[in-house]
């Protein structure tokens, strides 16, 4: 009988089994002071990454969610400016530029330049930001500014998975004072992209991370001086559930606060 449950259930689509994860996510990990519009101001996030560590001259990946930080109190513009000053001219800041869902198909045209960010509105205007430079990669893009921002997108485009060694998710854990922070994006890890650089690594000598990565996409890139190449990655397949990997960290690995 176990058997026959156990094999009912790892046979539910992943579509589904997304969207059981987002369900359960947003009844038990979503804040109670949680409104939209958002109440938070440029003020409330600057406390935020005062508190959590994050100095002048660090390294910061931002997620974020849009809708839920919108507040009317300031725009995408003011945001990314507040950050950059408070990084300073030392600091360094990256987001997210992965291309939507729709356009991550083999055979289609990765333009350094034009192809949008699927990652949301604040990662849209920080991709068109003046000297934002942006990694090399169908499936999970990176755009950055900053001393650092050179080391982390120069090699995206070396990738075997995503995540792996030549990502910069993988490349911010060789950087001192890196951070990976999430704005409006949920409790619990539910953003957490860099999560992926642990299944990138084992993936060709751990049995169940090897299945996450079955399919290969081929498209052609464009470089922002107009030559063109190749890439070729395993794209990853399969849901992860984050609250159960979120239980393992610290307080002062994972630092959580809400604006009320």
């Amino acid at each position: 009988m176990l058997k026959k449950i156990t094999k009912k259930i790892g046979s539910i689509p992943s579509s589904l089994a997304a969207s059981i994860s987002d369900q359960l996510h947003e009844r038990y990990y979503t804040s109670q002071h949680k409104t939209i519009p958002s109440s938070v101001k440029l003020e409330d996030i600057i406390i935020f990454l005062r508190h959590s560590g994050v100095k002048l001259g660090d390294t910061l990946l931002v997620h974020s969610s849009w809708k839920n930080l919108n507040s009317g109190f300031f725009s995408a513009v003011d945001l990314i400016n507040s950050l950059i000053d408070y990084l300073g001219n030392n600091g360094t800041l990256a987001m997210p530029a992965f291309p939507p869902p729709s356009m991550q198909i083999p055979g289609v045209v990765f333009d350094t330049n034009r192809t949008p960010s699927g990652g949301g509105l604040l990662s849209e205007v920080f991709r068109r930001y003046p000297g934002v430079l942006r990694s090399i990669n169908l499936n999970h893009s990176v755009c950055a500014i900053g001393p650092n921002a050179v080391f982390l997108t120069e090699a995206h485009h070396m990738s075997e998975t995503s995540w792996d060694k030549y990502s910069p998710y993988y490349r911010l854990r060789e950087i001192d004072n890196s951070w990976i922070v999430g704005l409006g994006v949920g409790h619990r890890l539910k953003i957490a992209t860099a999560l992926h650089c642990v299944e990138s690594t084992l993936w060709k000598e751990n049995n169940y991370f090897k299945k996450l990565f079955t399919k290969e996409i081929n498209y052609t890139y464009k470089r922002p001086d107009g030559i063109l190449g190749k890439h070729s990655f395993k794209h990853r397949s399969g849901e992860i559930y984050t609250p159960k990997i979120a239980k393992y960290f610290s307080h002062k690995e994972l630092n959580e606060i809400t604006s009320s």
